[in-house]
């Protein structure tokens, strides 16, 4: 908790930081600014991106907006800003832009942006009129909204399958509040005929007979629904032709508790169902239906129609156990209804599962009564199959299960206002916000922020875009029961096409530990990358202190030593043969010992790389690799007498030696291409093989250390890499490195 407590307070300062920034900058608006110290102070404390714009150019940008553009400052700096800007978007974002320098607008705006990589990142925009190094410029003040157009987008999507799933439901759905309909779907025209808009604000009266009816069900529905959560019951009811129509009725109260009579209503029309079991019964009546006689556990007569549903024929049934038929789970139910309906305890038909000859199961409806038969008791049964009717059944009990499970299946806290006071919530306030269930309902959501100013703010900000627009999301900081300090991804979305009653819903999503996260990644990879190139550089610079000794101490000797036996073979006798041959191996040994030196002080650090440039040591490397390894290897520099800093030329060369090592032991190639060049964007390498061509799954490889070194490299230089693959085609690594300003000015000189 004391680390929450510090971040919040943290964050507090650093805003109150900015704010003073913003203040001091818009004074100077007809002043030259002060210091450049302000912007570094800016560069160095802001979470947002901050950037001066002069005549359309960038003119300062500091690390947070060249990050998530994936540039460098250097590269951005002269840069065209609305070169970032989509094409789609640039001429909303420029109006948007006057709007705010002239005082017609005040919010933020968004835009979509372009990044180095080309990928679409989401930027939210302010902008303010200021003076910068005398001239007249523009302050931008931008956040990277991505994520959170993201969750916005996927809330839309969520909010859609909601609405989707209502919408499919066959029947008549309607919601009511004090016996006034509220919301309808478009089941009620299939229904009753009506349209869902002309019901919204009626009473439910126009769906019945009379007023008695009317009275009837409601006095029913809600002594029911104060004592349970549902209400199912079938009721005569009225289309809006006045022809009449027969209804299961079932209810919901929203809520635990039947407040303001707030109630889910659906009508399934059972007319036609009625109608058929009516049907059933004159068919039964009149042996159309089902018929069989079961004496002593055994059919002794079938008509057609129940050998239908078995699969059999009537033939094969007479004689056969009739229980057999039933399914194995039912059995003992089938013999208990049936025993009841004998009895005179039960008039209503069963239900119960058969298996057909083939395997298959149905569901069967069945009525049974005692005759006589070859002058013993028998039971006469009739039956219908109702396997469509039963799979109807439980496909509308699912998608029932299915709408109330999405509602709980959201991670987050998902909450209903009306007039700002909460009307329904999942579980998940819980997990967000400590909050059981039912502890919020009736509540005003300000016991969710921290403040009431907070309060205040997020409900203005919400319900002012919720006129304009379906959907609201913006991150916010929020409270939970015990006190503590988070930071929400708030989504709201309005109930209906207008914002009545300020009936919304709205999401919380607890994103505190992403947004530690994230920053601590980020400031974990820069320190691991910062390190990674001190140990480059200490690395380097140890390679050229034993490369310079072993080339100025241990050669010197060597020299000396091959100098003092040339010197002493000249002076042995002729006769002296043994002493010769000696002499000789000992020379030969010396100069082998020589050629070993030099191989590894140049392995170590070609001296060449330090006196005659990048291009004459990437052209020694490609020599040495081709008589090593026996691949052709073809070189192109330009310009020929490349030349640039020191430590650049290093880490070039030294990407250049690891490129020639992954192809010498993985790619199986023939021959490689290198191509050097300078030009007006910076330095490229590229090397490409013709080998097998490597795979996308080596690429993210984990041990695959030296791409990781490639990338490392490239990336301390602000460059960037591009490694392809492809069966038959060979592998090209391609790195491109921008130039410091230094080395632009030192080449023109």
């Amino acid at each position: 908790m004391t680390s929450q407590t510090k971040s919040k307070a943290e964050l507090i300062r650093e805003m109150a930081e900015m704010r003073r920034y913003i203040k001091i900058l818009k004074r100077a608006e007809n002043e030259d600014l002060p210091e450049e110290g302000l912007f570094r102070t800016l560069e160095s404390s802001s979470r947002a991106g901050i950037y001066v714009l002069q005549g359309g150019r960038f003119r300062f940008v500091n690390t947070h907006a060249a990050f998530y553009w994936g540039y460098s400052k250097d590269e951005l700096v002269g840069m065209e800003s609305m070169s970032l800007v989509h094409p789609g978007d640039r001429e909303r974002v420029r109006q948007d832009a006057i709007d705010m320098l002239k005082g017609r607008r005040t919010s933020s705006y968004e835009f979509r942006t372009i990044a180095k990589d080309g990928g679409v990142r989401w930027i939210t925009e302010t902008v303010t009129s200021i003076r910068y190094k005398g001239k007249r410029a523009v302050l931008g003040h931008s956040m990277d909204i991505t994520e959170q157009i993201k969750a916005r987008t996927k809330l839309a999507e969520l909010e859609a399958l909601e609405a989707s799933i209502l919408e499919a439901i066959p029947h008549a759905v309607i919601g009511l509040r004090n016996r006034r309909i509220i919301f309808a779907n478009d089941g009620v025209k299939a229904v009753f005929g009506w349209e869902a808009k002309d019901l919204i604000g009626k009473r439910t009266r126009v769906f019945y007979r009379s007023n008695k009816d009317f009275e009837t069900i409601a006095e029913d529905l809600y002594a029911t629904l104060e004592r349970q959560r549902t209400f199912r019951s079938e009721f005569p009811c009225r289309r809006k032709d006045g022809s009449e129509i027969e209804c299961m009725v079932s209810a919901s109260r929203i809520g635990e508790t039947l407040k303001d009579k707030e109630v889910v209503i659906t009508y399934e029309d059972i007319t036609d169902r009625k109608r058929a079991e009516a049907a059933y019964k004159t068919m039964a009546d009149s042996s159309q239906a089902g018929v069989y006689v079961v004496q002593n556990g055994t059919f002794q007569f079938v008509n057609r129609n129940a050998a239908g549903y078995a699969g059999y024929s009537a033939e094969e049934l007479v004689g056969m156990d009739s229980l057999g038929l039933v399914h194995p789970d039912d059995r003992q139910k089938v013999i208990r209804n049936s025993r009841e309906m004998l009895g005179g305890k039960r008039a209503s038909p069963h239900e119960f599962r058969i298996v057909t000859k083939d395997g298959r199961i149905r569901w069967i409806m069945e009525t049974v009564t005692l005759i006589p038969w070859a002058g013993e008791k028998a039971v006469l049964g009739n039956s219908m199959d109702i396997t469509e009717q039963i799979e109807a059944r439980n496909k509308l009990t699912e998608l029932e299960a299915l709408e109330a499970s999405i509602l709980e299946a959201i991670p987050h806290a998902v909450i209903g206002l009306q007039d700002r006071r909460i009307i329904f919530v999942n579980d998940g306030v819980e997990a967000v916000f400590g909050w059981r269930a039912g502890e919020l309902i009736g509540k005003s959501t300000r016991v969710l922020y921290q403040t009431d100013e907070d309060y205040d703010a997020i409900a203005r900000d919400l319900y002012s875009a919720l006129e304009k627009k379906r959907t609201f999301s913006a991150e916010f900081p929020c409270r939970r029961k015990d006190g503590t300090g988070i930071e929400c991804m708030v989504s709201a979305s309005r109930i209906g096409k207008k914002l009545q009653k300020k009936s919304i819903v709205i999401t919380y999503e607890d994103i505190t530990d992403r947004k530690r996260a994230e920053a601590e990644i980020q400031r974990s990879r820069e320190q691991l990358r910062k390190l990674s190139a001190h140990l480059q550089s200490v690395r380097e610079k140890e390679r050229t202190r034993i490369a310079r000794e072993l080339h100025d101490e241990l050669g010197q000797l060597l020299t000396a030593l091959n100098t003092g036996l040339v010197l002493l073979i000249k002076k042995i006798p002729g006769e002296q043969t043994s002493l010769h041959e000696q002499t000789g191996a000992m020379i030969d040994l010396v100069g082998m010992t020589m050629q070993t030196l030099k191989r590894i002080y140049m392995d170590l650090r070609p001296g060449m790389l330090d006196h005659l440039g990048l291009a004459v040591a990437v052209g020694w490397q490609a020599g040495e690799f081709e008589k090593r390894t026996g691949i052709r290897c073809k070189l192109k520099v330009d310009p020929e007498d490349l030349t640039l800093e020191p430590e650049l030329s290093t880490a070039i060369f030294r990407i250049f030696q690891e490129t020639l090592t992954n192809i010498a032991r993985h790619a199986d190639a023939t021959r490689i291409a290198v191509r050097l060049i300078r030009n007006v964007k910076g330095v490229e390498l590229t090397v490409r093989d013709n080998g097998k061509g490597i795979a996308e799954e080596q690429l993210t490889k984990p041990g695959s250390f030296g791409i990781l070194g490639i990338k490392e490299r490239t990336h301390t230089w602000g460059g960037d890499v591009a490694i392809t693959g492809k069966r038959g085609w060979g592998t090209m690594v391609k790195i491109s490195i921008p130039l410091r300003e230094k080395e632009d000015r030192g080449s023109d000189e």
